[in-house]
């Protein structure tokens, strides 16, 4: 709207040149691309997460959830994401010592995500993910975030373990209602191999 806008401002004010070459090109790009040639993947690793969801624990007062077990993790994830209030504000965190530059960094993705245009982004991928806790902490802190339609969250199971216990990881994720309701009959994985198990 803005650029065809500017395009009927030019042709008003008599520039019919400038309206027809450059503005006239940005707004057919647009017609046949729209804002993003195609939408990219964010990927980090699990490992991260993990990190970014201790320090707001222990911000919080509520223990060490690099320490708790998957079962107390998957509890505390799903009455996190069912809850309306937000876990924790940036301003909490950003200028605040007690949160390392790697988990700074880490929730600065996801606010990164949250300020970008729809079609942008694609799937959010977790390396190295091991546990269904992995794909759950990704969907809390995208919401945590303020991403209103969340990435799809693709776990990329990688070592022979991981890939081992990836169908009982899966099946324990379908089985969470409010995850099964989050993916809409879809749920997208990734397998490989990492550079360790080569």
């Amino acid at each position: 709207d803005d650029i065809l806008l500017i395009h009927r401002s030019l042709y008003d004010t008599g520039n019919q040149l400038a309206a027809e070459g450059k503005v006239l090109d940005l707004i057919r790009n647009l017609s046949a691309f729209g804002l993003t040639l195609c939408p990219l993947d964010v990927r980090q690793e699990s490992t991260r997460h993990t990190e970014a969801l201790d320090a707001i624990t222990r911000h919080l007062g509520i223990g060490s959830y690099a320490d708790w077990d998957e079962t107390t993790k998957i509890t505390w994830l799903q009455a996190e994401l069912m809850s309306k209030r937000p876990l924790i504000s940036s301003s909490a965190w950003r200028d605040n010592d007690v949160f390392s530059d790697t988990v700074k960094d880490t929730l600065d993705t996801f606010k990164m995500i949250s300020q970008q245009h729809d079609d942008s982004l694609n799937a959010y991928v977790i390396s190295q993910a091991t546990s269904p806790s992995d794909v759950l902490a990704v969907l809390l802190l995208q919401i945590d975030a303020g991403v209103k339609n969340p990435l799809r969250v693709v776990p990329l199971f990688e070592t022979l373990d991981d890939l081992n216990g990836a169908a009982e990881t899966m099946d324990t994720l379908f089985n969470l209602p409010g995850y099964k309701g989050s993916i809409d009959g879809e749920q997208e994985v990734m397998i490989g191999y990492s550079d360790s198990a080569k």
